[in-house]
């Protein structure tokens, strides 16, 4: 995709490399050419993401917008977080199509979490688009101080010996 500036009618063209690549500019183009989109073509959309720490918590929300709830998955491997979802189309097939300019198709995301956390009790909502999971920390090997006793060689423990 290409930005275009225009300055006193003087026309230049300045490049923009998005996040599809070389094809998506072609798509592009012939979306703007001919009004439709190019069947055939599926994009594994990544959605984006906000991942904080609380007290007893970590935070991940994603934005999944236009996603029926069924239509997501979420699972858990060891520090692997993976989000699947699909987004379904609405227009019947049959239907004559004007303008096509939503995404629709597969979204996919795994990320590794910063630390191992509880897969017992991680609680996940969704509302307005945003999908919400709360994952329980483990919790953290406290530090234990380990007492050491001397002993004595000569004599008994406990007992000082005189010297002269």
């Amino acid at each position: 995709m290409a930005i275009i500036l225009r300055d006193n009618g003087r026309t230049s063209i300045v490049p923009s490399f998005g996040t599809w690549g070389m094809l998506d500019e072609f798509d592009t183009l012939f979306d703007n050419f001919f009004g439709t989109r190019v069947s055939g073509t599926e994009h594994s959309l990544m959605p984006v993401t906000d991942i904080y720490e609380e007290k007893d918590h970590l935070v991940v929300k994603a934005e999944l917008p236009g996603i029926d709830p069924k239509d997501i998955d979420v699972s858990l491997e060891g520090d692997t977080l993976t989000i699947k979802a699909e987004k379904k189309e609405e227009v019947e097939e049959d239907a004559t199509r004007h303008t096509i300019e939503r995404y629709y198709g597969r979204y996919f995301r795994s990320m590794t979490l910063p630390y191992p956390v509880k897969e017992d009790g991680v609680k996940a909502t969704f509302e307005n688009g945003v999908l919400e999971l709360r994952l329980p920390k483990i919790e953290e090997v406290k530090p234990r101080k380990i007492e050491i006793k001397a002993q004595l060689t000569e004599g008994k423990p406990g007992k000082t010996r005189k010297t002269k």
